[in-house]
């Protein structure tokens, strides 16, 4: 695993200046990881939902690399608010058409229900009303924190609600 100082400079460019204007997209790829189908034209949102459940890299219950830590960040704050994190799941839709089209990169899924996120470098990017949670580069060097409560939080408040669905 890398270290996280050292991803977030190859995210800001810091170590290949050819890569600043297409870092958001590196950080995409290194937190979520990239879904396993590619956007070929526009999709609504349901379908393109569904696509990406059937089209991940790995296993959502245990992803590898970077996802793995954001996974296991959600899942310590949900079990400080008493849930089973067992069946907490992360989905990457980054390349996807829910990424290109409808702006999310990916989601997590916890009894039904389902909590969108976008990814970004960018800490003044306003993410309404695309993706419920921004999950920044800066959040990200502090072991996501912020964002894992935000989530967390979310997941506390449709358990409450007794919501289901996208959230």
């Amino acid at each position: 695993m890398r270290n996280p100082l050292s991803i977030y400079s190859i995210w800001r460019g810091d170590r290949n200046p050819e890569l600043r204007g297409t870092t958001g997209r590196i950080f995409e790829r290194e937190v979520l990881g990239e879904c396993l189908i590619r956007s070929h034209g526009y999709v609504k949102f349901r379908p393109a939902l569904e696509a990406v459940f059937r089209n991940q890299p790995g296993s959502t219950f245990e992803p590898m690399g970077e996802a793995a830590n954001f996974r296991d960040a959600v899942a310590a704050k949900m079990r400080e608010m008493g849930f089973d994190s067992s069946r907490l799941q992360l989905y990457t839709a980054v390349g996807s058409a829910l990424d290109v089209f409808h702006k999310i990169d990916g989601f997590f899924v916890f009894e039904g229900t389902i909590v969108t996120l976008d990814t970004t470098t960018n800490p003044h990017k306003d993410c309404a009303p695309r993706a419920r949670v921004l999950v920044t580069a800066e959040d990200a060097i502090i072991g996501y924190q912020q964002s894992a409560a935000e989530i967390a939080g979310w997941f506390n408040h449709a358990k409450a609600c007794g919501q289901k669905g996208v959230i």
